[in-house]
């Protein structure tokens, strides 16, 4: 009987908090019957082991899923995605690796851009989120307002999905610390409500799209230490974040303000690079010309004889 309670104990919480201990193992199998858990929140411990498969299936009802800061590894599980109310997802700082699944567009509650007004739950305290280069506190009662998704500082691959652009209620996105390359999607700019984007420390490439100055909820933007290229945008809100500089160091090939790595001088320096590039082909024409005509003189020499 005493095993039944439990588990009909289990069965009807809608919060979990263990964050901030020292918890070790894998993820716990006792989540497994936590049917109605909204709330969760593993961080800063030491679990380890794959994400199971099973959370969307198992904890339907998720909303906040906070596992930052432990020694998780694995793929991010696909079937993750088919959590419909889950709004908040926190992965950062693990050791988890592949490439960021296409279905994330699949997670609904991130591609609503109205809140879900349900305050059917109780949580006494508040949340920390680190966001915006500064710790945010939420209560209970307005963290429903945020919709975050943060994978940075793990090992992932790849590219950047399109598809992440359909999650249209992004307030923060974060994906730095990781090993993706290729460009930014350019539909970027469809994140309107997008507050804060922090790509930095990847192996991005590419001009950064035009369609981030668009974006008029800005606060907070970090694109360093990548391999962008080509003019920065121009853009009002661009233009008031704080740290101008500092958002853009580390990509050698930008140019144009708020850097003082003038546009006009960059395209000097390629017209120049590519009249190199053409004498480099033309005097290597040249001297295989005059070896290939030396070599036709020596043989009707030696034929002759």
């Amino acid at each position: 009987s005493g095993s039944v309670l439990l588990a009909l104990f289990w069965r009807r919480m809608s919060t979990i908090d263990l964050s901030n201990n020292s918890l070790t193992g894998p993820f716990p199998q006792f989540l497994e019957n936590t049917t109605y858990l909204r709330f969760l929140d593993l961080s800063h411990n030491i679990f380890s082991g794959k994400l199971p498969t099973w959370i969307a299936k198992r904890i339907p009802y998720s909303r906040f899923l906070r596992l930052q800061s432990n020694m998780f590894s694995g793929h991010i599980p696909e079937e993750l995605t088919n959590s419909f109310g889950l709004h908040y997802l926190d992965l950062a700082n693990n050791n988890i690796s592949g490439i960021i699944p296409q279905s994330l567009a699949g997670m609904k509650a991130m591609r609503r851009t109205t809140p879900d007004g349900n305050r059917g739950d109780v949580y006494e305290g508040s949340i920390s989120s680190f966001t915006k280069s500064q710790e945010l506190h939420y209560t209970f009662s307005n963290y429903n307002l945020v919709v975050l998704l943060d994978l940075s500082g793990n090992s992932l691959t790849g590219q950047i999905p399109e598809e992440i652009s359909l999650l249209l209620g992004l307030k923060s996105l974060n994906l730095s610390g990781n090993h993706l390359g290729g460009k930014i999607p350019n539909t970027i700019g469809d994140l309107k409500g997008l507050e804060s984007l922090d790509l930095s420390r990847n192996r991005l490439s590419g001009e950064i799209p035009s369609s981030l100055s668009e974006l008029t909820s800005f606060s907070w933007l970090n694109l360093s230490y990548n391999n962008l290229s080509g003019r920065i945008p121009s853009g009002h809100q661009l233009q008031t974040l704080n740290d101008q500089e500092y958002i853009y160091i580390g990509n050698p090939g930008l140019c144009g303000p708020p850097l003082r790595k003038n546009c006009a001088m960059r395209g000097r320096h390629d017209e120049v690079d590519d009249v190199s590039d053409d004498l480099a082909v033309l005097y290597l024409g040249m001297s295989i010309g005059f070896v290939v005509s030396l070599w036709l003189v020596f043989c009707t020499l030696l034929f002759r004889k």
